[in-house]
């Protein structure tokens, strides 16, 4: 498989130190925040949750957006971003986890803590076509609302495809390195075949 040497203008291991900040810092924000959502949306009463549908009405019929959403694909959405943010949730802890354990690895460059964070990412993506899907799906691809949420999620998945690359790059450079220092290790070589073992 095709790795990369370098990133951008850095080495993929400053590259993964780098990716592995903000996917640490962003998820730690992003679990607050889906924490929050999935709060109001549990503690939000009968009526608020009619009042709020209402307001999202109005204003997707307005004269200057004039989206032609319907109350019934509007409160589908709601239920979708309700259930994204559960999901979300949970993935973004398994992030700060498997973040953490990427940039520990890169500092002490051990291959094995980099193999979360290359499970991880994947699940990532994963759920973003899902959910891609899932709003194409039910309100349409080309919709306004659908089609400025498959924007962000695509670009989540462009971006979880770009650090994953970089992580596995520099995993492969780790295990070829493990790999060349086993060989040279004294004692692990072969022995000679006249060798003769002590009686």
């Amino acid at each position: 498989m095709v790795v990369m040497e370098k990133c951008c203008c850095c080495s993929v291991r400053t590259a993964c130190l780098i990716f592995g900040g903000f996917a640490l810092f962003g998820s730690l924000i992003q679990v607050s925040n889906d924490a929050k959502d999935i709060y109001h949306n549990i503690t939000m009463s009968r009526q608020d949750q009619e009042w709020n549908l209402q307001e999202l009405y109005e204003l997707s019929n307005m004269d200057r957006l004039n989206m032609g959403t319907t109350k019934d694909e509007i409160r589908n959405f709601l239920a979708i971003a309700f259930y994204y943010s559960v999901t979300d949730l949970f993935l973004s802890i398994a992030i700060i986890v498997a973040a953490s354990f990427l940039i520990y690895g890169v500092l002490k460059e051990n291959s094995n803590y980099l193999v979360p964070t290359m499970i991880v990412w994947p699940l990532d993506l994963f759920v973003r076509i899902i959910f891609v899907f899932i709003h194409s799906n039910i309100l349409g691809f080309l919709h306004p609302i659908s089609f400025a949420m498959n924007i962000v999620l695509c670009c989540g998945v462009v971006f979880d495809i770009f650090i994953w690359l970089c992580v596995y790059s520099y995993w492969q450079q780790l295990k070829a390195e493990d790999q060349s220092d086993l060989q040279n290790k004294p004692g692990l070589q072969n022995k000679p075949d006249n060798a003769v073992s002590s009686v």
